[in-house]
């Protein structure tokens, strides 16, 4: 894809160019482009909203300000709730939290991986008359 055709799709999808697709050489933009609407814009086997607030998460977590909006704004055009957008950030904030204790302890990888899959087995074979966590009442079927 050349410069011209790239820019012409940008306008139909966006109703103008982006300037930091202006930046981008032109012996690139075809395929740079061309994997950002892949990946960034283009629904996949997981729906669009749910790719949005996944790519949040990874762009708050890498604090990239740039993402972080793109993904933020996005999300909401897609329907995302604020409740959503609020909680993607809880859990990733939840998330490195555990993987600075869980690494900064050094705990053993190898054990943590038996302890998973055990959880994992109990969850999914526990009958429904087992008491869910306090909290909402609701909890993870694995």
């Amino acid at each position: 894809m050349n410069r011209q055709d790239a820019n012409r799709e940008m306008q139909e999808m966006f109703g103008f160019v982006p300037g930091f697709m202006q930046n981008v050489p032109d012996e690139h933009i075809g395929a740079l482009w061309e994997n950002f609407r892949k990946t960034q814009l283009d629904e996949g086997v997981i729906p669009a909203k749910y790719q949005q607030l996944i790519m949040l998460a990874v762009s708050t977590y890498a604090k990239c300000k740039y993402c972080t909006d793109f993904h933020t704004e996005v999300a909401k055009a897609l329907g995302a709730s604020q409740k959503e957008i609020t909680e993607t950030a809880l859990l990733v904030g939840n998330t490195a939290m555990w993987s600075n204790f869980l690494g900064g302890t050094q705990y053993d990888f190898e054990k943590f991986k038996g302890e998973v899959r055990n959880a994992c087995r109990h969850m999914t074979s526990s009958s429904k008359d087992t008491q869910p966590p306090k909290g909402n009442g609701n909890r993870a079927r694995v």
